[in-house]
């Protein structure tokens, strides 16, 4: 269990230095991060981030068997095999899955981080499972760095808002707790909106994109808060490729 936690929060991601030393929940509320939930949460073994699909077409040539998602601009191109909607996900069987996953922020801020001390993909869905696994692992200094719009050049409200929600059940469980800046404006805006998720993402630049496309019901999904009881943390392969995988997290 950690003593004493210092707590910052990024809107945008910040440089990869910034978050050395630290325990990192990465955050990217209607997609990447939500879609992990979605995958691992039905049962996908693994899932490798990468940053755009070339890297990422090269990694399923190298990964018999695997699987390639994601999207540009919400959409996903014709290398992909499958797209970036959580509920495309949730109604499949993703037994046994290796992913490799390209968005537009999301993989890239996990990327970002995978020199922290700890780093999760963090989402609305497993917030008490994340901040369960930062307190098992004893760390004393937590970042929470929001994906954000546009390649990470611009904030999200709903990056922001779930921001909000992990600083709150760190304060909620830990039992020293030093919010910096960042994480201090994070718990106003998840208090703005009255802890409703519709709300935040009723404002959400992001979301009307979504809306437009049709993409209602990931709303919905990604606002399930706590609805799945796995933590999932960057590791690094036998390779030493980073790799998402499931974490059993004994919740407080």
């Amino acid at each position: 269990m950690a003593g004493r936690i210092e707590i910052e929060a990024y809107f945008q991601p910040p440089p990869s230095e910034a978050l050395r030393g630290a325990a990192v929940v990465v955050l990217d509320i209607f997609r990447a991060t939500t879609v992990h939930a979605a995958l691992i949460g039905g049962g996908a073994d693994a899932i490798y981030p990468v940053a755009d699909f070339s890297a990422g077409v090269r990694l399923r040539q190298a990964l018999p068997g695997s699987v390639l998602i994601g999207e540009v601009d919400a959409l996903p191109p014709p290398e992909a095999d499958f797209g970036n909607s959580p509920t495309e996900f949730a109604a499949r069987d993703v037994r046994g899955w290796t992913v490799v996953h390209v968005t537009s922020n999301g993989t890239r801020a996990l990327l970002g981080a995978a020199e922290a001390e700890l780093a999760l993909s963090g989402s609305l869905r497993n917030v008490r499972a994340s901040v369960a696994h930062l307190l098992d692992a004893g760390t004393e200094r937590v970042a929470v760095v929001c994906s954000g719009d546009h390649g990470g050049t611009a904030p999200s409200v709903e990056d922001a808002f779930a921001a909000g929600a992990i600083v709150t059940q760190l304060r909620r469980t830990a039992e020293d707790v030093v919010l910096r800046g960042g994480a201090r404006l994070a718990l106003r805006v998840y208090h703005a909106y009255s802890r409703s998720p519709s709300r935040a993402f009723a404002d959400s630049p992001h979301g009307d994109r979504l809306r437009s496309l049709g993409f209602q019901a990931d709303f919905a999904y990604a606002s399930a808060i706590d609805a799945d009881p796995a933590a999932i943390a960057l590791r690094r392969d036998e390779s030493g490729r980073p790799v998402l995988q499931r974490v059993p997290t004994l919740l407080h």
